[in-house]
């Protein structure tokens, strides 16, 4: 629940004056404070793995951690040293996250669309269509063919066209929240192709059967529908997705980005390493031209499918009962 509009004096004690600077080697770690992201030496308000977070403030996002922040009146002895508040990349997790701490009252204000286009950002969950837009507004900010940053961003490489980009939003928060449909082109299309992909699984474009024991959902399908409307249809995080397209299936089994970030709650389902799973599939395989491939625990996707020369997915020459019910059966009680 959102806190009132008027907040207790101790939400808001006197404060040293704090900046914001995209991260660079120059910053002393010790008045740094590392939101979002990793970086040696500094404080770190992440659910990157590996971060430092102290306890009272972990959460699943970094906004999240950045709201209980926000909360403590005790705050201060935490940000004691800090005087610069910095991030090593931009989305929409990470931005929210470095503005609630630099405006903490205010965002305390805006917590519930602030949590919702965080995850929508970092987990890919259609919390809310405001939240989904401001998403997808935030990762077109530093595309140059997008933006109305364009010429600004034109020619740089991608570190400075995130810290362009993000100097150039800070300020327009909060009034941002609230004109997304504003800058409607740079996030419509995406925006409609992820409604439509849900309204074509409501339609029975998908079937999805779930196997609690092995904490395993299959998404089979004839259309190539986006991610978001594919995992949040699904009760797990491991996702099989068969998509027939008249000659067989292309297969893939992503763990959920959920489960690479270090979050209070726990994944639905913890990622494996499934290159003994490749191994064998490599063996039943009939399609001897592909090679099944397992792109590790760490790729955000931590993918598994049968990958042509090129790297590209391509169809198996396995029925979807075979690999189905290998993987049912390789991943039961793990």
């Amino acid at each position: 629940m959102d806190l009132p509009r008027a907040l207790p004096d101790s939400y808001n004690l006197p404060a040293m004056e704090r900046t914001f600077a995209f991260y660079h080697d120059a910053l002393d770690p010790e008045t740094t404070l590392l939101v979002d992201g990793l970086a040696p030496e500094c404080r770190h308000l992440s659910h990157w793995p590996g971060n430092r977070t102290p306890g009272p403030y972990r959460a699943d996002t970094t906004t999240e951690m950045a709201l209980s922040l926000a909360a403590d009146p005790g705050r201060e002895e935490f940000l004691s040293r800090v005087r610069v508040v910095s991030n090593n990349h931009l989305d929409t997790d990470g931005l929210l996250a470095v503005w609630a701490v630099l405006n903490p009252a205010e965002a305390l204000r805006h917590r519930r669309f602030l949590v919702d286009a965080a995850r929508a950002g970092d987990f890919g969950t259609f919390t809310s269509p405001d939240a989904v837009k401001f998403d997808r507004m935030v990762t077109a900010w530093w595309d140059p063919e997008r933006s109305s940053l364009g010429r600004r961003l034109a020619g740089a490489g991608d570190a400075e066209r995130q810290r362009i980009a993000y100097e150039d939003l800070l300020p327009r928060l909060p009034d941002l929240f609230y004109r997304v449909d504003a800058h409607r082109r740079i996030w419509e299309d995406e925006f409609e192709a992820i409604v439509h992909s849900f309204q074509r699984v409501r339609d029975g474009a998908a079937r999805i059967r779930e196997y609690p024991a092995s904490r395993l959902s299959v998404f089979e399908t004839e259309e190539d529908l986006e991610p978001m409307a594919r995992f949040d249809s699904c009760r797990f995080h491991r996702v099989l997705t068969a998509c027939r397209d008249g000659r067989g299936y292309l297969y893939q089994l992503e763990h959920h980005v959920f489960s690479w970030f270090d979050t209070v709650t726990p994944p639905r389902g913890e990622r494996l390493d499934l290159t003994p799973l490749a191994l064998r599939l490599n063996e039943m395989e009939p399609a001897r031209e592909g090679r099944w491939t397992y792109t590790g625990s760490q790729d955000l996707a931590a993918r598994l499918f049968l990958s042509d020369d090129g790297g590209e997915a391509m169809v198996s020459g396995l029925p979807l009962s075979r690999v189905e019910g290998f993987l049912v059966q390789s991943l039961q009680g793990q």
